[in-house]
């Protein structure tokens, strides 16, 4: 799965939207919830030197345990 994200100025996700699903919304849906709460990125920057939002593509594999 493949999920487009949106860095704030802050380095935190601001927004997540999945571009390719995995195939299950459970998954996709938590990708997304994982990324808003858990990811930190350094901001992008100006060429002042000022943060500045930006976006990033964030590839997923996810693997389920076999039963």
């Amino acid at each position: 799965m493949v999920a487009a994200l949106t860095i704030g100025t802050d380095g935190r996700v601001s927004a997540c939207s999945v571009t390719t699903s995995s195939g299950n919304s459970d998954l996709d849906d938590t990708t997304c919830r994982i990324a808003k709460r858990s990811v930190k990125f350094s901001p992008a920057k100006d060429q002042n030197g000022n943060p500045i939002s930006s976006s990033y593509t964030l590839p997923v594999h996810w693997v389920l345990p076999k039963e």
